[in-house]
């Protein structure tokens, strides 16, 4: 489950990189408008505090994220909202960081 998590991760890390060079592209809006959608399967309840805080983090500030881009009337002429992304990036990083952390650690 963990190693699905951290794919998801680089994905929408991915996803970010493309909106920020392309902030008026609709196809990389909607790419990132599907990599900003996390299903209840990737909710890491198991797994140790540290990688669920940091889960809450990136989940709720991509969430966030989501509804601004979704709640623009015009996505045709709106940017995106790059200056959000670095943020999101930021958190991202460190998710995978203790998720290949936790990997690394014998059982």
């Amino acid at each position: 489950m963990l190693s699905r998590l951290h794919r998801k991760a680089e994905a929408l890390d991915q996803a970010c990189l493309r909106a920020q060079g392309h902030p008026h592209d609709y196809a990389i809006r909607q790419e990132l408008l599907n990599a900003l959608e996390w299903d209840a399967s990737f909710h890491p309840e198991h797994a140790s505090p540290v990688i669920r805080e940091v889960f809450r983090e990136v989940h709720d500030h991509s969430t966030d994220l989501l509804i601004r881009i979704r709640s623009v009337d015009d996505p045709a002429v709106a940017p995106l909202p790059i200056a959000e992304i670095p943020s999101l990036r930021q958190r991202l990083a460190k998710l995978v960081h203790v998720l290949a952390t936790r990997e690394r650690k014998p059982s």
